[in-house]
């Protein structure tokens, strides 16, 4: 991307980084780089939530240069996440992010043990004084691509795979489900968690599942396993929603649009709040006004009318005309950890 998309491009963020380098050297300890690590608890390769993450540590490299150290550790399994963490703590590294929901324990832990670093959980809600949790608004985002959707769908039939049942799927499933439902009330909505966000195999059955209750258009929430969805659609010429980030290229005349959640512009902007010394801890939110969250590029198949009218709906929740309802989700969903 160019400098001029971004709040920060190239040369403001290196200039920020050499003004703040007192700063940042006396918090690293001496530090001549930044170090940054990522552990993440799938593949770089799912091309989507775990790809998305990978992709925002490769432009703080870009953008930093030689200002900046970076490692990362993919597939990590949930016994290895103290470990994993503490290690990144214990070998320098002054930046460390760990990528998921599921993480919140392990990182809160290892963040009260290194008070000089800067810890962020993207969607976490662990707790401590150098731990910031990056949030995005997922209903925002999802009930735009229901109402998309639901105005794409001549069956009025529509359908989602969901990963692991955890809040935030569950937040994204049930802002798709309400942007369905105000686009067209009377619609039927199908809807499968699979229990997983590395099985592709599952993700297919899945979504022949869901097709077989007759949805004519499936959009998944499921990561590497979402891989398998967009296959099921592309055996059944149905068209799909992709996940966290455009992927056209994987059905170019199925994938009508993506959730696009620009994991790499939310990381960037996170270690800028280090540099500049306005690191926040606690919750830190990013929505569709932000940049972060966007309605992909459309397919083919999506007439102008609809582009337009996705186009005025998020213009109008930028704005605030448009109040998108809070998600369904239980209270004791709320403190469900998946152990998976």
């Amino acid at each position: 991307m160019q400098d001029k998309s971004r709040p920060f491009g190239m040369r403001n963020l290196l200039a920020l980084c050499a003004a703040a380098g007192v700063a940042l050297s006396a918090s690293a300890a001496g530090a001549e780089k930044i170090k940054v690590a990522l552990a993440l608890p799938g593949a770089v390769s799912d091309k989507g939530f775990n790809a998305s993450a990978h992709a925002g540590l490769m432009l703080i490299k870009k953008t930093l240069g030689d200002k900046v150290e970076v490692a990362f550790s993919e597939s990590v399994k949930r016994p290895d996440f103290v470990a994993t963490l503490r290690d990144y703590a214990n070998r320098g590294y002054n930046v460390i992010y760990a990528h998921g929901f599921q993480w919140g324990d392990a990182i809160a832990k290892v963040a009260a043990e290194n008070p000089d670093k800067h810890f962020f959980n993207t969607y976490g809600s662990g707790k401590a004084k150098n731990l910031a949790n990056l949030y995005v608004s997922f209903q925002e985002l999802f009930y735009v691509t229901g109402q998309l959707a639901a105005k794409l769908s001549k069956a009025d039939v529509i359908g989602a795979v969901g990963g692991w049942e955890i809040p935030p799927i569950r937040i994204q499933v049930d802002a798709f489900r309400q942007g369905v439902l105000a686009a067209k009330p009377k619609a039927k909505f199908v809807a499968i968690y699979t229990g997983t966000f590395y099985d592709a195999v599952k993700g297919k059955e899945a979504a022949r599942a869901v097709i077989s209750q007759g949805a004519d258009i499936v959009a998944h929430m499921a990561d590497a396993t979402g891989l398998g969805v967009i296959q099921a659609a592309k055996e059944k010429k149905v068209p799909v929603i992709g996940y966290f980030a455009d992927q056209r290229s994987l059905a170019p005349d199925l994938v009508v649009s993506s959730a696009v959640i620009k994991v790499d512009d939310m990381l960037l902007k996170s270690i800028q709040s280090v540099i500049v010394g306005k690191f926040n801890p606690g919750p830190n939110r990013f929505g569709l006004a932000s940049g972060v969250l966007e309605v992909g590029p459309y397919g083919p198949m999506v007439p102008e009318n609809v582009k337009a009218e996705i186009a005025k709906l998020v213009a109008d929740i930028k704005s605030g005309a448009v109040k998108v309802p809070a998600p369904n989700v239980p209270a004791l969903m709320k403190q469900k950890i998946n152990k998976i």
